[in-house]
């Protein structure tokens, strides 16, 4: 049976993963490339596979351990490698929507693309963060994520109030604009995951 140092190590491995797989997703958006889309779709793969495994080592560690905040300390990891599941879900939603925009030859404004890569920052310094917690077993270094005020979903909401202007002004398509505002809320949900996984690991002591 795995212990948890070797399970933490494994969860660390995943949230590369995750990172890779958020970041293959942008370079798709950004470069229309087909071939991105692939790579991505291959991390989530692994992502789905180690999620898994890990899942199942956490378990059986935790209905093994006699000491109540060791067992504690399992289901808490098991829900970290749940949320960072969840993101590669999610980049892989985002993944079909530039499939769609790629084979449609749909285009973005200037001012979408910009803002989407606002949204999109914010998401990957967040979640860079909490790979280096997790790969240096060390809780405190989430703090600049747990400490940012920057509420996601005000963001969002002025995202989308902009873009639907831009819509009515003619500036865009509508079924160019629902896949901008299917990519915001898929995007801010990454971010949200990410810091629920900041959350959980803040309780965590070394």
């Amino acid at each position: 049976m795995k212990d948890l140092p070797l399970l933490k190590e494994e969860i660390a491995g995943m949230s590369h993963q995750s990172l890779k797989m958020l970041q293959l997703t942008h370079r798709a958006f950004m470069e229309h490339d087909t071939d991105l889309i692939t790579l991505a779709l291959e991390e989530e793969n692994k992502l789905n596979n180690a999620e898994k495994a890990i899942t199942t080592s956490l378990v059986d560690l935790g209905r093994s351990c006699a000491v109540k905040d060791q067992r504690q300390k399992t289901v808490v990891y098991a829900d970290i490698v749940g949320d960072l599941e969840m993101i590669g879900d999610y980049c892989k939603d985002i993944l079909e929507r530039i499939q769609i925009k790629i084979e449609e030859k749909l285009l973005f404004s200037e001012e979408a693309v910009k803002e989407y890569n606002e949204l999109y920052a914010l998401s990957e310094k967040a979640l860079e963060e909490v790979v280096n917690a997790l790969d240096q077993d060390n809780p405190g270094l989430v703090k600049e994520v747990l400490a940012s005020q920057q509420h996601i979903d005000t963001l969002v909401d002025e995202l989308r109030r902009r873009h639907n202007q831009r819509l009515i002004d003619g500036v865009c398509i509508p079924i160019a604009c629902n896949m901008f505002l299917n990519m915001l809320d898929f995007t801010a949900a990454i971010y949200y995951h990410t810091k629920k996984i900041a959350k959980n690991l803040s309780k965590m002591k070394k």
